[in-house]
């Protein structure tokens, strides 16, 4: 296919320095203390987020409430109960654009079972600095692309707007996006028409915006 964004891919980078970006990293700085205070040891939990905050690590373009993330455990002792914990951590923010105070909070429901999703998703995830190899907790933020490939599943208009503020970035090329993406949904339990049509429209759509954009 044509690439659309072409050239070598941009690295990605994460902005934690807004005020969601802040409320995210304390929400789970008070995780890794509570992790401490049972003893855990270093990495026992790793994290990885997606999601709206995830977006919003990226491009900045919306806020979330909600903090969509997978944990993994390796050494966690069993009497943890880490929902438990996060659902008692929430954070408040302001957000810059409103002005309105917001509560961001862990969603409990969510599963990266929900949509498509790469098999090496978490070997492109973009470790936080903030939690070190000594902690008992250790962060990742899923990758521009393995985001927007989770989001084809339910591909509501916040979700395709947020895949289209992805591909801006340049974190993602188009192609690399086309061919993940459909590796990931020949092995999606789901039905695999709907999110292989909105993966052609988005991709489409972005093409053709990007070759009007150089006239």
């Amino acid at each position: 296919m044509s690439e659309g964004n072409s050239g070598d891919v941009r690295p990605a980078v994460l902005n934690c320095e807004t005020p969601l970006g802040q409320a995210l990293i304390s929400m789970f700085g008070s995780l890794a203390r509570e992790l401490e205070a049972e003893n855990a040891p270093p990495g026992a939990l790793r994290v990885i987020v997606f999601g709206g905050c995830a977006v919003h690590l990226y491009t900045s373009h919306r806020v979330s409430m909600d903090v969509d993330a997978e944990f993994f455990s390796t050494t966690l002792p069993s009497e943890i109960d880490v929902c438990r914990l996060l659902a008692e951590l929430p954070e408040e923010f302001l957000d810059d654009q409103t002005g309105r105070l917001i509560e961001l909070t862990y969603d409990l429901n969510f599963s990266t079972g929900l949509g498509p999703l790469h098999e090496d998703f978490l070997e492109r995830g973009l470790r936080l600095p903030t939690f070190d190899s000594a902690s008992p907790l250790h962060v990742f933020i899923a990758s521009p692309v393995d985001i927007a490939i989770s989001k084809l599943g339910r591909a509501t208009d916040q979700d395709i707007s947020d895949i289209f503020a992805l591909l801006r970035t340049g974190f993602i090329l188009a192609a690399e996006f086309e061919r993940l993406a459909l590796e990931a949904i020949d092995c999606y339990v789901g039905n695999h028409e709907p999110p292989t049509s909105i993966l052609k429209n988005i991709l489409q759509d972005y093409l053709e915006t990007a070759d009007d954009q150089t006239f």
